[in-house]
């Protein structure tokens, strides 16, 4: 299978990997550094939710983090590690698309990271064409679920010696700078938006 790592020159996943996620950079990684991986507490899921914002929240974002995610803390801990996503999304999943598979990723980090950079890289990657990520949320759990899982997991298979948070980290990075490289040539068809 042909990939398109990068857009110049045929270059290996290793290589690939190693040059984006060295040009990550992200100015309030410590939130997601310091909080990952370590139980749910109401301060730490609101320090993860401002690193996922990429810094302060407006009063409505707040009341989102509180009303769908710290309200869920207790809840969780009754939850199996085990617990396939499309269920977790279906039980947890009471915000938007976005930020419902982030605070999965955030209770279990083997579920990756999602949103429209990562999906412009694994599209870019598999078909290379600038695609836009769908504004409806139920596409977007699809395709995380039916696409990217499979995707980023046989990324991740691939790399063996990587660390999988520079998987993220390059594929991220690869999405933003497809986004101010040009404009999208297509955009990932919208079923009715909800």
């Amino acid at each position: 299978m042909s990939h398109h790592y990068q857009i110049l020159q045929d270059t290996s996943l290793e290589e690939f990997v190693k040059f984006w996620a060295e040009a990550y950079d992200y100015p309030s990684d410590h939130l997601y550094t310091k909080n990952i991986g370590q139980p749910f507490t109401e301060e730490r899921v609101h320090e993860l939710f401002l690193w996922k914002n990429g810094g302060k929240l407006s009063r409505l974002k707040e009341k989102s983090v509180s009303d769908h995610y710290v309200s869920s803390i207790s809840k969780l801990g009754t939850i199996s590690k085990d617990t396939p996503p499309d269920q977790w999304l279906k039980d947890f999943g009471t915000g938007g698309a976005i930020w419902n598979i982030f605070f999965l990723h955030a209770w279990n980090p083997k579920f990756p990271i999602f949103d429209q950079h990562v999906f412009r890289a694994m599209k870019f990657i598999q078909t290379g064409k600038v695609l836009e990520i769908p504004s409806a949320n139920r596409r977007k759990v699809e395709i995380y679920l039916k696409e990217y899982l499979p995707f980023y997991n046989l990324l991740e298979k691939e790399l063996k010696n990587s660390p999988s948070r520079d998987l993220d980290r390059a594929l991220w990075k690869f999405g933003q700078f497809l986004k101010w490289l040009k404009p999208p040539i297509e955009n990932e068809a919208d079923e009715n938006s909800e």
